[in-house]
């Protein structure tokens, strides 16, 4: 069995590789060769321990990631089973995958429901996670502008990720951030909302990435009571991890919700038919992280399984 190091697995992989893997996984779930195996979580001792997998059974293979969670910090890893000899083939560190899938999932969801051509970001928080939500989206997008809030962010990463995109990239308020922009990520560990949105553009698209909890949330009632439209992952487990969900209010509003399995099943389109503000909330579910996986292990054994009857982990 192999053991696939942080190293190793950040080599492997980029976010097109990534988002075009999620896009086969996703459409396979909405075809019912896929399941979501849902997150689930133990306390004990202000310790947890968190698992979440999947089955994709177009490919032969399945997988759990397992992390707990020690003073508010994480650490990841995966397990794959090759189904067609029900073995364990390999174990990933999981840190390095779950940046690439997380980044990832926004630049798909993004790259198919947001208007053509806009021209500024607004990001929160500029972590690790928040800087490859924007790396990603600038392989997509062409901004003009990127407005980041982050009392901490590296100005050399500001500097780089200038050089990156062609954008004018500068540190800005919530309020100058949001105002104009196109496209919203939050990647914040803020439990609180992180900018009112009243600020936001008719047409925008808002990408919560920060967290995971039903007590915690980066948007404010604001936004989720304007958006036409809120996609998430996958609604059993959505609707009942995400805070700006759980929290918001107005909740019972059911009819705006829409998650992937539908989108890539073709019974709801990916763009509003009119103008409206779009909110794409990530908890994260474990399909993804088997995709991401499944990646990783073929492309470490020297080939991109393409999607086919016979391909194999």
């Amino acid at each position: 069995m192999l053991h696939i190091t942080d190293p190793q697995v950040a080599e492997l992989l980029d976010f097109r590789g990534v988002a075009d893997v999620l896009a086969e996984a996703f459409q396979d779930l909405a075809d019912d060769k896929a399941a979501v195996h849902g997150r689930q979580r133990t306390d004990c001792a202000g310790t947890k321990l968190s698992t979440m997998g999947g089955v994709w059974a177009a490919r032969n293979v399945a997988g759990v990631k397992v992390y707990p969670t020690v003073a508010g910090q994480f650490s990841f890893a995966v397990i794959l089973f090759d189904l067609s000899t029900n073995t364990p083939v390999a174990v990933l560190d999981g840190n390095e995958l779950t940046r690439f899938r997380t980044a990832a999932i926004t630049r798909m969801v993004a790259s198919r429901a947001v208007a053509p051509s806009p021209r500024k970001l607004a990001l929160f928080g500029a972590g690790l996670q928040g800087r490859s939500q924007a790396h990603a989206l600038c392989e997509v997008f062409r901004f003009d502008e990127i407005c980041v809030v982050d009392p901490k962010a590296d100005p050399a990463w500001i500097d780089r990720l200038h050089a990156r995109s062609g954008a004018r990239v500068r540190l800005t308020t919530a309020e100058k951030a949001v105002r104009d922009a196109g496209i919203v990520v939050t990647a914040t560990r803020s439990a609180e909302p992180v900018f009112d949105g009243a600020w936001l553009e008719p047409g925008a698209f808002v990408a919560a990435i920060g967290t995971s909890t039903p007590k915690g949330r980066e948007l404010d009632d604001t936004t989720m009571t304007r958006a036409a439209r809120i996609v998430v992952e996958w609604k059993q487990q959505s609707l009942v991890e995400a805070g700006e969900i759980v929290l918001w209010n107005q909740r019972h509003l059911s009819e705006k919700y829409v998650d992937l399995p539908e989108l890539f099943g073709g019974r709801q389109p990916w763009q509003l038919q009119q103008p409206g503000i779009t909110v794409f909330k990530s908890v994260g579910v474990g399909l993804a992280d088997v995709a991401t996986a499944q990646l990783v292990l073929s492309r470490a054994r020297g080939g991109w399984l393409l999607a086919s009857d016979e391909a194999r982990p």
